[in-house]
């Protein structure tokens, strides 16, 4: 899998890609990475940046060099979803940025890494943060791989994001399975236009080794065939040697059972321009 940008250059196509209204642009940063823009404002979402003994993906960006961020957002609490070594110096390099994370993250985050409470807003499941330019995010329970809700404050330690702006309407569902209720809460939303789905799937050996799980590439493939976003996008299959899947048996899938389904599947750090028909 090839790199199509990195470091600066990526950094400049973000800047000057020019979004009129009802289009967005995307980049994959690996496993559930992306940095999506929605007309000027640009949203760093489960964005994992730091060096690992065993990534097979190179970070594309150092922390220092993300500086354009208006939104970091974080699903949860796991190294390659809310990248702690890298978020203080990327509240750094951009100052003015927002963090958005599950609320009972909030305390834990700003005390450890350093970055004033003030720049973080917590999300919950049905909770909607309204942000500058229109843009709004809004919780979705996920199961990764049970909810674990708390009982006393209610709160969800895993999260999705419905994430809406300039015309456009996103769900990156962070790390989960499918669920009871879960194509009900989507449901609500359609049309959802475009879909960030893991497909690594899950087992006992990997459970028992404390790699959590998430929905199936079969699962991933029905969820967007019910749903039917106007993309699909699998991710969260390639990072990691232990916890990969092949993508080819998601477009396989897709394309034997919902042959009208669209999908992307391209290189790390490369521009899609979304444009809603």
């Amino acid at each position: 899998m090839e790199i199509a940008k990195k470091g600066i250059d990526l950094i400049n196509e973000i800047d000057g890609a020019d979004l009129k209204k009802a289009e967005a642009a995307f980049w994959w940063m690996g496993q559930m990475g992306f940095i999506i823009k929605l007309g000027t404002k640009v949203l760093y979402l489960d964005v994992f940046l730091s060096e690992h003994p065993e990534r097979r993906i190179p970070p594309l960006l150092k922390p220092e060099e993300v500086v354009n961020a208006d939104y970091i957002l974080g699903t949860h609490d796991h190294l390659d979803h809310i990248d702690r070594k890298a978020w203080h110096q990327m509240s750094k390099s951009s100052p003015n940025a927002t963090f958005l994370v599950p609320a009972k993250l909030i305390s834990s985050l700003s005390e450890e890494l350093k970055i004033e409470k003030c720049r973080f807003q917590g999300v919950n499941e049905n909770l909607t943060v309204s942000l500058n330019e229109g843009i709004k995010v809004t919780g979705i329970a996920s199961a990764h791989e049970f909810l674990d809700q708390d009982p006393v404050t209610g709160e969800f330690p895993y999260l999705g994001f419905i994430i809406e702006g300039n015309g456009c309407r996103m769900y990156h569902s962070g790390d989960t399975c499918i669920y009871d209720g879960l194509y009900e809460k989507l449901k609500r939303f359609v049309p959802i236009h475009v879909m960030f789905l893991p497909i690594n799937g899950r087992d006992a050996t990997r459970y028992q080794s404390n790699i959590i799980g998430n929905m199936t590439y079969q699962e991933a493939v029905d969820l967007a065939g019910t749903i039917k976003p106007l993309l699909v996008v699998p991710a969260h299959y390639e990072m990691f040697l232990n916890n990969k899947e092949n993508p080819e048996n998601f477009t396989d899938y897709l394309k034997a059972k919902y042959k009208e389904q669209n999908y992307w599947i391209g290189n790390h750090g490369e521009m899609v321009h979304f444009i809603k028909n």
